[in-house]
């Protein structure tokens, strides 16, 4: 018995490994792709500067037409199946960005989740049954489902609509982009672990107990709920960068894990891997999709020569495309915190 615990445990904590490992390495590649961007937009820069006549740099943008892609929303439906598809693939092959850096990440998330998951049952023996607390427990749960966060996302997107707020509107779309995001892949997960929940079996949280003769669809590993919530908190505290409004949405997050675990409905390290994994996911959605550089008609593009140790920038203003509410955003990302 205490050879398949150990066993359990091991696929458990290799389970661990390879979502940190999907999760970090997500950051990455991110950080990778913007580098790069940048670097390809540097040459450019540094080209059109190179010329001398501005009148042909001007007639060179009206006789260009406008590349201005697409934002996922109500009249661009079609954008945001491409954007899901895009951020499953990114999420999925982060393993292959993974750098040795990485390991100050990866390492620390692995051992908590393996001691977590070592201590599991006895944690959920030590806070008993208390069918009040349960009850209450899945009451306040139910606020940070994956259909409930979904649902408040997409109000926050309407309600930006209907008062013309972009940023209100960005927040929505980016909340429920990365809710979806996280859910589908939880459900993955769940389904590659099969692992029982609390209330469930002998009350071990075992993984795959039965072999492949028992086969749950909503298995225990990881978290829905934790994930769902803290992917949207992670969007919200990012589009509103003060404490009060972080404190608040990482609170909301925090309330729906603990209450999944004093409902018994899952265990600490289901709630430890699916929290962790939605924070990211929804920073990985703000990365690739926050509206703030697409189509501002703003543009700043540090320069840097190292042959002379001089740096400086370029900044492109197109007063065709401007949107000043998006480069009022990308001030206020400016200001020191």
């Amino acid at each position: 018995m205490e050879i398949l615990r150990s066993r359990s445990i091991f696929r458990a904590f290799a389970y661990s490994v390879l979502i940190c490992e999907m999760l970090i390495g997500g950051s990455t590649a991110a950080s990778a792709q913007t580098t790069d961007s940048s670097g390809e937009q540097t040459q450019e820069a540094q080209a059109a500067s190179s010329t001398s006549q501005p009148s042909d740099q001007a007639s060179k943008y009206e006789q260009q037409p406008s590349t201005e892609s697409a934002i996922c929303g109500v009249a661009h439906l079609g954008q945001c199946l491409k954007d899901i598809g895009h951020d499953q693939a990114g999420i999925w092959t982060s393993p292959l960005h993974i750098a040795p850096g990485d390991a100050i990440w990866l390492l620390p998330f692995a051992g908590a989740t393996g001691v977590a998951i070592h201590y599991d049952a006895q944690a959920q023996q030590n806070l008993g049954i208390d069918k009040s607390r349960i009850d209450t427990s899945n009451t306040i749960s139910g606020f940070g489902s994956p259909y409930a966060t979904f649902g408040g996302a997409a109000g926050v997107y309407f309600l930006g609509l209907a008062t013309h707020n972009e940023h209100l509107a960005e927040t929505g779309r980016l909340g429920a982009e990365a809710v979806l995001d996280a859910s589908l892949v939880v459900e993955a997960l769940k389904l590659t672990t099969n692992r029982e929940r609390p209330n469930e079996g002998n009350g071990q949280g075992g993984f795959w107990p039965h072999g492949t003769r028992s086969y749950e669809l909503d298995g225990s590993f990881p978290s829905g709920h934790a994930a769902a919530s803290f992917a949207l908190a992670r969007v919200i505290a990012s589009e509103y960068p003060s404490k009060p409004v972080q404190v608040a949405s990482y609170a909301f997050a925090l309330a729906i894990s603990a209450s999944r675990v004093t409902a018994r409905q899952h265990f600490p390290s289901d709630v430890l891997v699916g929290g962790t994994f939605g924070y990211l996911v929804g920073g990985y959605v703000v990365r690739h999709h926050a509206a703030e550089n697409v189509g501002s008609g703003f543009s700043f593009i540090p320069v840097v020569d190292v042959s002379t140790h001089t740096f400086g920038g370029t900044i492109e203003l197109r007063p065709d495309r401007l949107n000043l509410a998006k480069v009022g955003q990308f001030v206020n990302r400016m200001r020191p915190k």
